[in-house]
């Protein structure tokens, strides 16, 4: 199982070579900070170990409630004596501390922070109140405060394996490990390891602890740290994200395939369309361009401007023109079939030449009122008179 390493300078990877046969395991975090950025203690909270996490600030403090419900936490300081203490909260993370030097040197550097006044306790008080077994490993992070610490620790009572100390001043390789070294040292504690950033020591019952933290940590210890996974698992969720659009592209493009179908579809119909139509005009053109259709044009168009242009009183003599017309075509067979083909095509043509056909008019005769003396009529009614008569006459005999 490859090992995530959250501490900021590989300190849990040391601690889990040395500790790996010890399950569920007790430590104290005394400046706890976060309860997951640069953390000692989390990677041992994840395998099911549980302890003391001592954190003053109240953000941090609510952070390590929520996310280390199997802890105990406390919010309050770790100093020689017991009472009340003023921390400084920095403007930049982990830099918390009660140390009067090291806050006039933040300050001096330009950084501001707030102060906050917090209880402070022995940490040998702490230990009597919530520890009962063993303390596999403390670890004191106070930024240039750990002597106040160290000072209030009974080491004859409580005996952590493992201590893991910060060593140098604030933001610095400056060692200051001097300052309290000599107490842990006569505590029966040896010194194992140094990291740079911090000391190791081994309390001496615990003395074969010394060999596994000989050495730095190295690819045999088998493990990443939680920024790679973090980078990783980005990775890995951006590549599925990637994989998801990719299945949409493909799902639209696929679509798109399908609409282009149709559309080919339904350019191959209107090209159908288009094909039926010119097949059809091609055929009307045959019709208008036959000699029938030729020949009867005239009477088509006699047919549709007579009604405009004749008087009324001429239609009857229209009418008989046609009826001897269709008799002269119905006599002549081959004229008689073209004909009937021709109007078999024009519907309203056709009942209207057969109405006119089969109409026989009613013989009207028209008798005008004749003065009966004509002769005293003046010599230009005399002679309408004698045109009406002769009218009439012409009209009795086309009857008869």
């Amino acid at each position: 199982m490859t090992f995530i390493s959250y501490a900021q300078n590989f300190e849990d990877v040391m601690l889990l070579r040395a500790l790996k046969h010890v399950e569920k395991g007790f430590y104290i975090d005394v400046g706890a900070n976060d309860p997951s950025i640069d953390s000692v203690t989390k990677a041992f909270y994840e395998r099911g170990w549980h302890g003391i996490n001592i954190e003053p600030l109240p953000t941090h403090y609510a952070d390590l409630v929520q996310e280390r419900p199997q802890d105990i936490n406390l919010q309050c300081a770790a100093g020689a004596t017991n009472g009340e203490i003023e921390v400084w909260e920095c403007d930049v993370r982990g830099w918390t501390t009660a140390s009067a030097n090291v806050i006039a040197q933040h300050t001096a550097n330009g950084h501001v922070g707030a102060f906050h006044k917090v209880p402070v306790f022995r940490l040998s008080d702490i230990c009597e109140q919530h520890v009962s077994g063993e303390i596999h490993f403390l670890k004191i992070d106070v930024e240039g405060f750990e002597k106040s610490v160290i000072d209030g620790m009974d080491f004859s009572r409580f005996r952590p394996w493992i201590l893991v100390i910060e060593a140098t001043k604030p933001n610095s390789t400056e060692e200051i490990h001097d300052e309290w070294e000599g107490d842990v040292l006569s505590a029966d504690y040896l010194l194992a390891y140094i990291d740079g950033l911090n000391r190791f020591y081994v309390a001496k019952e615990q003395s074969e602890l010394l060999n596994p933290l000989r050495y730095p940590p190295n690819v045999f210890d088998g493990f990443i740290r939680s920024e790679q996974m973090d980078s990783e698992l980005r990775a890995q969720q951006a590549e599925a994200k990637a994989q998801q659009a990719e299945a949409k592209a493909q799902q639209a493009e696929a679509k798109a395939q399908q609409a282009e179908a149709k559309a080919q579809q339904a350019e191959a119909k209107a090209q159908q369309a288009e094909t039926k139509a010119q097949q059809a005009f091609m055929q009307l053109h045959s019709v208008y361009a036959s000699t029938s259709w030729r020949i009867t044009a005239p009477l088509r168009a006699f047919t549709r401007l007579a009604p405009k242009l004749l008087p009324r009183h001429y239609k009857s003599h229209i009418k008989l023109l046609l009826k001897h017309a269709a008799l002269f075509v119905n006599r002549r067979p081959r004229l008689r079939n073209a004909s009937l083909e021709l109007l078999n095509r024009m519907p309203g043509v056709k009942r209207r030449l057969a109405a006119i056909v089969n109409y026989t008019p009613a013989p009207t005769i028209i008798r005008p009122y004749i003065p009966p003396d004509a002769a005293n009529l003046l010599p230009r009614a005399r002679q309408i008179y004698a045109d009406l008569k002769a009218a009439l006459a012409r009209q009795h005999e086309e009857h008869d």
